[in-house]
């Protein structure tokens, strides 16, 4: 997107359309109101020309807070030239998710939205997101949770990441009666962890562990040994195997001495 110029405009002429954010808290509108009637707009809202249209890219909430306050004309920044979909969509998303202003669901559906605009896969969002490939994953997850679970999860009521155990529950009478455990909080999130963990043991009868190997480069193999595996379950792996890595390196520990490290820390894990 080319660089914006400051315009003063009136705001009647913004467009919003197209915006990952669907829910507004009165409240919160009414307080950055008051903030920018006793401050003024400190971080004018971003537009881009659209033909003769003027769409709002990023400040949504700035926009509608001077709605509120009956502001006829605005400070906005404006670039010109086109821009296609999903740069467009990108930028709103990427300024949501860096001051974490977006809810899990809005989120995971601005995530989808950008994949199908711009043909990407769930990693190249990621990467134009600065996201991890696991955190897409996980977001992505919830999208396929029933509409009644999603509306907790986009309230609040139910935490994103019990949202995305419970949308790994395959059985659907039971995803709904864990839900419900959640919201009337017989059920707390690491509990329903636990439960889940201890469920996938017992099953109807336990299973033989898989085994997989993965080439890992010239003469270098990874092997991964679990009950049930999975494209998910192998990127969650890796991604803890390499958070903890890294900090290992940087605390100049040897390779043994994180492997054993890595061993104690799952055997006390809840099972």
């Amino acid at each position: 997107m080319p660089e914006p110029v400051l315009l003063r405009v009136p705001i009647r002429e913004i467009v919003i359309e197209g915006q990952p954010r669907r829910r507004f808290d009165a409240e919160a509108l009414q307080s950055l109101a008051a903030s920018i009637a006793a401050s003024g707009l400190q971080h004018p809202p971003l537009c881009r020309k659209e033909g003769d249209r003027l769409v709002l890219v990023d400040g949504e909430r700035r926009v509608r807070a001077c709605l509120l306050l009956g502001v006829e004309e605005i400070t906005v920044l404006v670039a010109e030239g086109a821009a296609d979909a999903a740069e467009v969509l990108t930028r709103q998303l990427a300024c949501n998710l860096q001051r974490e202003d977006l809810g899990p669901i809005e989120r995971a559906e601005g995530i989808r939205s950008l994949m199908e605009r711009g043909s990407l896969t769930a990693e190249q969002a990621g990467e134009r997101l600065g996201l991890s490939g696991g955190s897409v994953t996980k977001s992505l997850a919830l999208l396929k949770l029933p509409p009644a679970i999603r509306e907790h999860v986009a309230s609040g009521t139910i935490a994103a990441d019990a949202g995305y155990q419970l949308s790994r529950v395959a059985d659907a009478a039971e995803q709904s009666r864990l839900a419900e455990e959640l919201v009337c909080n017989r059920l707390t999130r690491d509990g329903l962890t636990r439960t889940l963990k201890r469920r996938r043991s017992k099953g109807s009868g336990r299973k033989a562990p898989r085994r997989v190997v993965l080439p890992a480069g010239p003469a270098r193999t990874i092997t991964l040994t679990g009950e049930s595996l999975s494209i998910d379950e192998l990127v969650e792996c890796l991604e803890g195997l390499l958070a903890g890595a890294r900090k290992a390196r940087s605390q100049g520990l040897s390779l043994e001495t994180f492997a054993r490290a890595a061993r104690d820390r799952a055997c006390k894990e809840p099972s």
